[in-house]
């Protein structure tokens, strides 16, 4: 096997040590077979189109971090997959590429070459949570610093979407403000602005597209945007057998997939070929039974109190003694609030009775009841159980989740209010992944252990350091990964 390094400064580009992943990947064709004969690789990959290909459409260097990223073949295609479909006019696509595999640099790199493509007006990179924004944008810029800028709200998408500027050509934003700019009821008269727009070749790239793109902002898109190209991003796709959404013709009905909505899968780089790759870790599972005779439903308060003490006695060998932090996903809101509650109960005695007992940081964080606070609504667009939960003695669960970020705050020094609720959120989502620091550098008063959730985290939420997920919830399907 042969290795090449390259650098042009005095410092060298280090691997992390800590971390159990080579720099080096095995070459392989579209289906995803490996190429192991040397005359079939020399043929694939040392002609010299495809090395400059390589260097100057394929690497990414990450100034930040002193890294130099070659994309890994599965990504390479996707992206070419794309770039072809655009530049043949074939309709739309989407891309199945599994969970963890880095479909965010393959967006960012596909995203880049449209921006150079002068047939193309605009590139929308859009997600659909507003913590995805952020998110994509940070990575974003990560790999290009300023490639993107922050959408703060629709007037702002607005103006960059009719500005003709080379910084504007690829916009990254959510699927809401994309539907309120498309509007007919907005006050801000959006949609007419925009209809300068209609006939220009834009391209929607959409991340984790068997959610949101299912809806009314979808179809508001694809009418007032006769030319554009849809492509989708997923790692767990829609098919009939875990299909939630029809669609009615007549007197038949269908369920809607990820294929009725995006037309043909241009690649697929599925969970098992990431396994087989260690691109991704294999699942280990434990199964809880409780101990003794009694046998409490679900969601009890004895069995619950069963789950906070089982997860109290392994947590510090599931997460190699808290080196690595985890998530409690629950079944509805009371529940995460019941079992907030036990845990800091629980931890109570168990330090009263031993002095030397280090108490788990707990978080717990659900969305509040909307109250017509568009910012809540829009966070609550993609999570069903929290937003039905909230019907139900909304005050309860208001003031339940005021007394979590009270004592959030005396915890870690912060003074969030749940009419600031986002930047609660944001604030969780950083001390998750704080947990890459050593306790040197970050004490680990800073870090949370544990973050009790619903809906939230769940899907789309990146953290290297986050290694187990508790669950006392059924999932089922795309909601499973």
């Amino acid at each position: 096997m042969i290795y090449y390094f390259a650098n042009n400064k005095n410092q060298h580009f280090q691997f992390n040590a800590d971390e159990q992943f080579l720099p080096v990947y095995q070459l392989a064709d579209e289906n995803n077979r490996k190429i192991t004969h040397l005359d079939l690789f020399a043929e694939k990959f040392l002609t010299k189109c495809t090395l400059g290909e390589m260097v100057s459409k394929y690497m990414v260097l990450v100034e930040s971090e002193q890294k130099l990223l070659v994309m890994r073949p599965y990504q390479i295609y996707a992206v070419k997959a794309i770039v072809e479909c655009i530049n043949q006019n074939r309709g739309n696509g989407y891309i199945w590429h599994t969970t963890g595999s880095g479909k965010t640099l393959t967006s960012f790199k596909a995203s880049t070459l449209l921006k150079e493509n002068p047939d193309i007006d605009k590139c929308l990179f859009v997600v659909d949570r507003k913590d995805l924004d952020r998110q994509t944008r940070e990575e974003f810029n990560k790999f290009q610093e300023g490639s993107v800028e922050e959408n703060t709200n629709t007037e702002t998408l607005v103006r960059r979407l009719l500005s003709t500027a080379y910084a504007d050509k690829v916009i990254v934003t959510t699927i809401q403000k994309l539907g309120l700019a498309l509007d007919d009821s907005s006050k801000n008269n959006y949609k007419e602005r925009l209809q300068v727009l209609q006939d220009s070749r834009i391209v929607f790239i959409f991340d984790e597209c068997h959610r949101s793109q299912f809806g009314e902002n979808h179809k508001a898109i694809k009418e007032f945007f006769p030319n554009a190209q849809l492509f989708g991003f997923t790692g767990t796709p829609i098919f009939s057998d875990n299909s939630s959404y029809t669609i009615r013709e007549g007197e038949e009905a269908s369920y809607k997939t990820t294929e009725s909505i995006f037309e043909k899968q241009l690649h697929a780089y599925t969970i098992t070929h990431a396994i087989e790759d260690k691109n991704v870790l294999r699942f280990h599972i434990d199964y809880y039974k409780g101990k003794g005779d009694i046998d409490p439903k679900p969601g009890e308060a004895i069995a619950q109190q069963a789950v906070v003490e089982a997860i109290l006695e392994k947590h510090d060998s599931a997460t190699n003694h808290r080196k690595f932090n985890t998530i409690l996903a629950t079944a509805s809101i009371n529940n995460a609030i019941e079992y907030y509650r036990l845990f800091k109960e629980t931890q109570k005695l168990r330090k009263k009775s031993d002095r030397n007992y280090v108490p788990l940081n707990i978080a717990c964080v659900f969305s509040p009841p909307a109250e017509g606070n568009k910012d809540i609504q829009q966070i609550q667009e993609d999570l069903m159980q929290e937003k039905e939960d909230n019907k139900q003695n909304p005050e309860e669960k208001k003031w339940a989740l005021i007394e979590i970020i009270r004592d959030y705050n005396k915890q870690y020094g912060t003074n969030h209010s749940i009419s600031e609720f986002d930047v609660y959120y944001q604030d969780v989502q950083a001390r998750i992944k704080d947990q890459k620091y050593s306790n040197k550098d970050y004490p680990h008063n800073n870090k949370i252990d544990i973050t009790i959730v619903v809906d939230m985290l769940l899907t789309g939420f990146d953290s290297k350091f986050l290694n187990t997920l508790y669950v006392d919830k059924n999932l089922k399907y795309h909601g499973l990964i």
